[in-house]
């Protein structure tokens, strides 16, 4: 079985190719770390270890089957054209398109999509609202990080801040707490950094406070787990995108357990559970939980366990991955 993978349009023209390399190139020179590249990235390293024959971006001739467009509305747009022109069977979109199912005309929701690929739970539930029967398409797959190689647990101390959107008083509020607490700490700043001096960032402290208002999946707090570095997370509750309001428990870190960390509320919350989160540190385990559940490999095969669903009847060779 092989892969295809789309991220623009087969048809895609030569001023449009070159902008997304150039972006690609900004987003990897300057300053910035996340996002639909971060995903791709680690779904072909996962690949790239299970030995997976794939295709990203093929020619229009070398289409057929299963296309999975793992982002870009206009991959999308082509993929559901050649589906109803008959050039490919099935088609599996997701996890980065679009925000809500209404964005794009509400692309998403088209019928002629097989299967439609969400970061986490509560994003499931999120789409799932906006279509009565929509859940019965929608798979939770979350990206996976690497495996640093050079892993050592040294030494640490400190803490590192995670400011990614979180308004003044509640940041101030903690930065004087952890001061008046003679407690060293680093800041950084979501979009303004490159992943390499987070990484670095990452191998000196002893934990991470992560401020984001929500996360659909939370790669930034992974990459710290699987570098043994608990989190104390601000959780609102509550994700606002223009007119869209959706509430969950777990909205700023879908993926925070016990092993890995803890959630606080508002600065009450914060200064009620900091002392119990410090004195938890011999109970956390994020590494050992990233192993278990977020590397490359492991989220790979995630992947093609949901792409091989689709195939069924049609091809009986297709590999199930455990």
């Amino acid at each position: 079985m092989k892969v295809i993978l789309l991220t623009l349009s087969p048809e895609a023209s030569f001023l449009e190719r070159l902008y997304l390399w150039f972006k690609k190139y900004i987003k990897s020179h300057v300053f910035y770390y996340g996002g639909p590249e971060a995903v791709l990235e680690s779904l072909i390293s996962g690949f790239d270890i299970l030995g997976v024959d794939y295709q990203l971006n093929p020619k229009v001739q070398d289409i057929s089957g299963v296309v999975c467009v793992v982002s870009g509305v206009n991959a999308l747009k082509w993929a559901i054209k050649a589906k109803k022109e008959g050039k490919i069977k099935k088609i599996v979109a997701g996890p980065n398109i679009i925000v809500t199912p209404e964005d794009a005309n509400g692309i998403l929701l088209n019928e002629v999509i097989d299967l439609v690929i969400v970061p986490s739970q509560w994003v499931k539930d999120f789409y799932a609202s906006f279509k009565k029967g929509f859940d019965k398409k929608i798979r939770v797959w979350a990206a996976g990080v690497e495996n640093p190689k050079d892993f050592q647990k040294n030494p640490r101390q400190g803490c590192l801040v995670y400011k990614k959107s979180v308004g003044k008083e509640l940041f101030n509020f903690i930065i004087q707490y952890l001061e008046s607490r003679n407690i060293d700490y680093k800041i950084i700043k979501y979009g303004r950094y490159k992943k390499e001096k987070y990484f670095e960032m990452l191998n000196k402290v002893k934990f991470m406070i992560c401020l984001s208002e929500s996360e659909s999946q939370g790669l930034a707090l992974q990459e710290a787990w699987i570098r043994d570095v608990p989190t104390f997370v601000w959780n609102r509750g509550y994700m606002q995108w223009n007119n869209y309001k959706w509430y969950d428990d777990r909205i700023s870190a879908p993926y925070l357990t016990d092993e890995c960390g803890m959630f606080f509320k508002d600065k009450g919350d914060f200064v009620n559970k900091f002392n119990i989160f410090i004195k938890n540190f011999s109970n956390f385990k994020p590494r050992e939980y990233s192993l278990e559940n977020f590397t490359n490999k492991i989220s790979a095969k995630n992947y093609l366990n949901i792409v091989n669903s689709l195939y069924g009847s049609e091809n009986t060779k297709a590999r199930n991955y455990r």
